[in-house]
């Protein structure tokens, strides 16, 4: 073990005197974080812990069960948890039950998870055993246990909140009502813990009102930043721009001594740079691995105190950054943009000297100037992400620039489903992080099933993923095609039996089961390989269902068998969505409901359908009365996922649905226009690129070899259409200025369209539609050869038109390269 880690041993190993097994997990060495913060929360010391492995329950877990065991509650008469654990959802709740059992902390504390939901008197028949020490649970449920059992909280000493960030987002008036509560009951004298991954504002609260010299535990430099409340600015430039934009953003005349860190990713750029900075009236200093003689010069000079108003500037790369070791920046210039978070977060370091704690007086905030150009297209989004986590003020051009890249990558996700959370509530909130589709697709997404449904069909779940979708049937009177299929199985495989002999995934094979068959398609390859019981992950296609055959089952399935339709599809009950803000249903509630639907015959009404999935509203089991000529409804499933407690309406699920698919719900924007065949089709806007001359204005539509192409005229809008590998695109563009129609006309250029329109007047257009529209973007190649122009015809003495004074305010570039920020 290294010294640190001996330190912590010195605390965490006692655990092992009371029968709890940390000493097992110390057989790693703990991380830094772990270093420095166990030793406090073992003592019981208010902490803040942010760390990429303060998710995980065992960065905190340790140090607390010795500091319960160390400081036992001393004898009262009120029973009750001595500590509680706060945590966003059910999942994590499980989790952390999972690792109290696997730390055999039962025989000690006698932990249990209580998950309370809405249902009326729930909370009130809770039993809370009297030697229960630790709880696990949720905002949400806790409140609603304190307002029927707040007696068995008096003696409550320890509040750890896991994932804080997450639980100041989702319910952040439980959160200030429960820190009210703990802070009388404690009388300022218990513990408060929370870890996170991240930085949130609502943490100021939380260190300032809720902690007693806390001990601030943060590894990571760029949350470290957002607490030192580091001034971000940012600025959009072009690649040929950027020096020029730098000399603005820089303040040369600066009230107090500034220390300036310009950072470039080439030995190029410093060169470069230096020579720009260099004629201003600020001290240039230069530091790169080119030129190992100027590192004992430069930081000797960087080291000198500044005096007011002077400006010191010291222009390096990412490696002699810490090779050099500066701490003491005041400002720090990314002019050469930052690849990965990591990377920022080591540039945002180099200020750590000037720093803001919480906990002292303020000093002056440091800051950070961001230069973007187009080529870092693809860590816009990821950028934005984090300095929307700051009060920095977002110019319009760059959110635009980043909905532009969100957009095509959304559109590299078309191959994929369309997500299930979207399908069942009607939004996602994993957001970016989630690998399905979010928009609608006509080809996928369009209904395979209008001629089999009817408005209501009697529907037969056999397979309940979740509590509110199932897959199974949907049974007809008049065409019984599972009975059909079943026949024509049986008869084959009674006459011909031939074994898999090779395993394609995607393929279809027949499969014996209870004395049925079933045709099956293989899901993926098995992680393992050899053998006729090699274990393989299939889905029965005309149930829904997936689970894992072994190889030597598989039957070869004729092709005629394989041609039929499938049988099985995925029904979705509307209108309903777990309680809490929680992103899916808990287990016991699908559990619930699978006991009451899996199997029975239910009556549906169809209200919405998108590919192979039905929308039903409502959905009841009806069962006749032997003997008489009437019905009665058993259940309605969306009544019985109320019922449980931990479901709640959702009465804008369908129109978020319907908005999904008129191009509202999710980017980019499809129309549904007459194709030219006269049905009804989606457009999908091309990518526009235009450029201005005294007089007329150039549009050129990223398309290759389009088909069946119009373009209409009109004095204020132009209209194209046009196919691209059976693709509709189309552009309906509102002019910003008048254009004369008549003598307007398109042609192809280069294998794609371009649009000339003759400006009436002839004035500059400072946009080339009314409303941005981040597809639409300056033709930046065409801008190139007018800068030239214009260099020129200075040379010359020539006047310069207004319509090249300037670049438009359009912007919206949007590159191929659509990587995240990662």
């Amino acid at each position: 073990y290294c010294i640190m880690c001996v330190c912590v041993l010195y605390y965490v190993g006692v655990c092992v005197l009371y029968d709890v097994c940390v000493y097992s997990m110390m057989c790693v060495c703990v991380s830094v974080c772990e270093c420095y913060s166990w030793p406090a929360v073992a003592r019981g010391c208010d902490a803040l812990i942010i760390s990429p492995r303060a998710d995980h329950p065992l960065s905190y877990l340790p140090p607390l069960l010795t500091n319960l065991l160390l400081s036992p509650p001393s004898p009262s008469t009120h029973s009750g948890p001595i500590a509680v654990i706060l945590c966003p959802g059910w999942e994590k709740a499980q989790t952390v039950a999972e690792i109290l059992d696997e730390l055999q902390a039962s025989h000690t504390f006698h932990p249990i998870t209580v998950l309370l939901g809405v249902a009326k008197d729930e909370a009130k028949t809770v039993k809370i055993p009297k030697n229960c020490l630790l709880l696990v649970t949720t905002p949400f449920s806790l409140l609603r246990l304190i307002s029927c059992h707040c007696f068995l909280f008096l003696r409550l000493s320890h509040l750890i909140l896991d994932q804080a960030d997450l639980l100041y987002t989702l319910a952040p008036e439980q959160m200030s009502s429960i820190l009210q509560h703990f802070q009388k009951v404690s009388s300022g004298g218990g513990q408060v813990l929370a870890v996170s991954r991240h930085w949130s504002d609502h943490m100021e609260g939380l260190l300032t009102n809720h902690m007693s010299a806390p001990c601030v535990v943060i590894t990571l430099p760029e949350e470290a930043a957002l607490y030192a409340g580091v001034h971000q600015r940012t600025l959009l430039a072009l690649e040929t721009n950027r020096a020029s934009m730098l000399l603005e953003g820089l303040d040369l005349s600066p009230e107090h001594g500034q220390k300036t860190l310009i950072i470039t990713n080439t030995v190029e750029e410093v060169e470069q740079v230096f020579k720009v900075v260099k004629t201003t009236s600020a001290l240039c200093l230069k530091a790169h691995q080119a030129s190992t003689d100027l590192f004992e010069a430069s930081i000797e000079q960087w080291r000198k105190d500044v005096g007011p108003g002077t400006q010191v500037i010291l222009v390096t790369t990412d490696v002699c950054v810490r090779a050099l070791g500066v701490r003491d920046a005041t400002c720090v210039v990314h002019y050469g943009f930052p690849t990965s978070r990591r990377l920022f977060g080591r540039r945002l370091f180099s200020m750590a000297a000037n720093f803001r704690n919480l906990l002292e007086q303020e000093t002056p905030a440091p800051q950070s100037l961001l230069i973007i150009s187009e080529r870092n297209a693809r860590h816009v989004p990821g950028v934005l992400r984090y300095l929307e986590r700051t009060p920095a003020l977002l110019p319009p051009e760059l959110l635009s620039f980043a909905q532009g890249v969100l957009l095509a990558h959304e559109q590299s996700r078309a191959g994929r489903p369309l997500c299930i959370a979207l399908k069942s509530f009607g939004l996602c909130s994993r957001g970016s992080s989630c690998p399905d589709r979010h928009q609608f697709d006509p080809q996928q997404d369009r209904s395979l099933l209008p001629s089999r449904i009817t408005l209501c069909p009697k529907v037969l779940p056999l397979c309940v993923k979740t509590a509110s979708v199932f897959c199974g049937r949907i049974l007809s009177q008049s065409d019984d095609g599972f009975e059909k299929l079943s026949v024509a199985m049986a008869t084959y495989y009674s006459e011909e039996s031939a074994d898999a002999k090779e395993l394609v995934v995607g393929g279809l094979y027949g499969l014996k089961q209870d004395q049925c068959y079933h045709r099956v398609r293989v899901l993926c390859e098995p992680q393992q390989r050899g053998g006729p019981f090699l274990g393989v992950p299939v889905c029965l296609v005309d149930e829904g269902r997936e689970q894992e055959v072994r190889f030597h089952q598989l039957r070869q399935l004729p092709a005629h068998l394989q041609l039929l339709p499938e049988q099985a599809v995925e029904m979705v009950v509307c209108g309903v969505r777990p309680t809490d803000s929680e992103p899916s249903w808990n287990p016991e509630v699908t559990r619930v409901i699978s006991q009451q639907v899996r199997g029975h015959q239910h009556q549906a009404r169809v209200v919405f359908s998108l590919g192979n999935t039905v929308f039903l509203d409502p959905m009841v089991k009806v069962r006749w009365i032997p003997g008489v000529k009437t019905c009665i409804n058993d259940h309605d499933v969306r009544r019985l996922i109320l019922d449980t407690g931990k479901g709640t309406s959702n009465p804008e699920h369908l129109a978020l649905l319907k908005d999904l698919c008129q191009g509202g719900g999710a980017p980019p924007p499809v129309q549904v226009v007459p194709g030219p065949d006269g049905i009804g089709c989606v457009r999908l806007h091309p990518q526009v690129r235009w450029y201005e001359t005294a007089d007329r204005v150039v549009v050129t539509l990223k398309l290759t070899d389009p088909e069946q192409q119009t373009c209409d005229f009109y004095p204020d809008r132009v209209v194209y259409s046009g196919s691209v590998g059976g693709r509709w695109f189309r552009a309906d563009l509102a002019l910003s200025g008048t254009v004369a129609p008549d003598a307007c006309s398109w042609t192809l250029r280069g294998r794609q369209p371009v649009l000339l329109l003759l400006k009436e007047p002839a004035t500059r257009w400072n946009q080339l539609l009314t409303h941005k529209n981040p597809l639409v973007s300056y033709d930046l190649e065409h801008w190139e050869e007018e800068e030239e122009e214009k260099e020129d015809a200075t040379h010359r003495g020539m006047e310069i038109p207004p319509s090249k004074a300037c670049i438009p305010g359009d912007t919206g570039y949007i590159p191929e390269d659509t990587g995240l920020y990662t």
